[in-house]
């Protein structure tokens, strides 16, 4: 398994970047570090309404002895006065008015009073330290700071940190289109009158999703039938059209499976063929005119295995991801779990709120959608391999936006 993802990726080339407004990058790749365009606070303010001052007036104030202080007016947030606090007095200021000069504190409007009905003279009912209540220029983030390393797909959060130090655009790498077929003779369109002998047709909209969650864009080519004409002409279409491609079925050795012939018959290089893994043993992967194709078995299990191990991480750094690995979550297992054979099994598991890790469902053949439907995550057991109930393992997930 590590030998066959390492020659996929070693393929895997970031695309080109362009430039987009801030306020759209969420969930795109980085090419290049957001730099903060100013520092956050940009100035010196007020964490809270009430007053600033200078805290040597009210080393001594309480509300037996309350300071006394002329105000000199007041600065709402949005406006800059130009009052000086000496010692004595005070400025009214809300939370984000800048600090006027003089002033080191601010006390709590809930730590004074007002005389009279002017409101020039102000009762402090209690002392402060210096700097009490005072947010300082640059605190959070200074001028000039790296907010977003390249390669980073940004998050909501770091889309508002960029915006509030004035930043309108960044250069985000573009997504990978990734063309998604399944062959099949059997296959029927949902909505449609089933066939004699016939399936619907449902790993399209699951690798989509899977493609969506890699941060990609999905391109859903109708199905195509059992034949090689049609497989070749299907995969031409969309190496022409797409960045990467997806296939689901056709890549075993039955005399119905013409992915592996469509790649010869198009001037394709497959560089491997079949995994030590189970599900999802005859996964292929080559190029077509430089165009990756991860040509996937049929059963969805099978291939939201190997979509999930192999396809996920690649797409990931086709779209400019520096680094990704797999979430995982530790548990204790409810029941022993065996795997005889002699291949790497991967069970269909999942975690409750105890991080208690069970089975999904009996029926963890290729095929089933049902533990699949139901479950969290993957459990890898090793080959010959028996883990024993409450044993500690390890669940990968199923992937997230990347």
């Amino acid at each position: 398994m590590e030998e066959a993802l390492d020659r996929i990726l070693v393929k895997m080339n970031p695309l080109g970047s362009e430039l987009v407004h801030i306020s759209e990058t969420e969930g795109r790749v980085v090419s290049e570090s957001l730099i903060a365009g100013i520092s956050l606070p940009p100035w010196d303010n007020s964490a809270m309404d009430g007053y600033a001052v200078k805290a040597s007036d009210l080393t001594s104030a309480s509300a037996e002895a309350p300071a006394v202080l002329k105000c000199l007016g007041e600065s709402p947030a949005g406006s800059v006065s130009d009052s000086v606090i000496v010692p004595g007095t005070c400025l009214r200021v809300f939370t984000g008015s800048p600090m006027p000069q003089g002033a080191d504190a601010v006390v709590m409007q809930e730590d004074t009073r007002t005389l009279g009905e002017s409101d020039e003279q102000v009762l402090v009912l209690d002392s402060v330290r210096p700097f009490e209540s005072v947010r300082f220029k640059g605190e959070d983030v200074k001028e000039g700071d790296a907010l977003v390393s390249p390669g980073t797909r940004v998050s909501g959060f770091q889309v508002s940190l960029a915006m509030a130090t004035g930043l309108q655009r960044c250069s985000v790498h573009c997504r990978p289109r990734v063309g998604i077929l399944a062959t099949g003779s059997e296959l029927c369109e949902p909505g449609q009158p089933l066939t004699p002998g016939g399936i619907y047709e449902s790993n399209r909209i699951l690798l989509k999703s899977l493609v969506q969650r890699a941060g990609c864009e999905p391109v859903v080519y109708p199905i195509v039938e059992d034949s090689l004409e049609a497989t070749c002409q299907a995969l031409s279409k969309a190496v022409e059209e797409c960045d990467a491609i997806v296939t689901s079925g056709g890549v075993s050795v039955g005399d119905y499976d013409f992915i592996k012939p469509a790649f010869e018959s198009l001037g394709g290089e497959i560089d491997f063929w079949r995994i030590r893994i189970k599900p999802g043993k005859p996964l292929v992967f080559g190029e077509i005119k430089s165009v990756p194709v991860f040509g996937l078995p049929g059963n969805p299990g099978s291939a939201t295995v190997t979509f999930t191990l192999f396809v996920h991480p690649a797409l990931v750094k086709m779209g400019g991801v520096s680094k990704y690995q797999h979430s995982h979550i530790q548990g204790i297992l409810t029941e022993s779990m065996n795997n005889p054979g002699n291949r790497r099994l991967f069970l269909r598991v999942q975690l409750n709120a105890d991080r208690e890790v069970s089975m999904s469902g009996r029926n963890q053949a290729s095929h089933a959608l049902g533990s699949l439907a139901t479950s969290d995550g993957l459990l890898s057991v090793p080959e010959g391999t028996v883990l024993a109930q409450g044993a500690p393992v390890s669940v990968m997930m199923w992937p997230k936006l990347s």
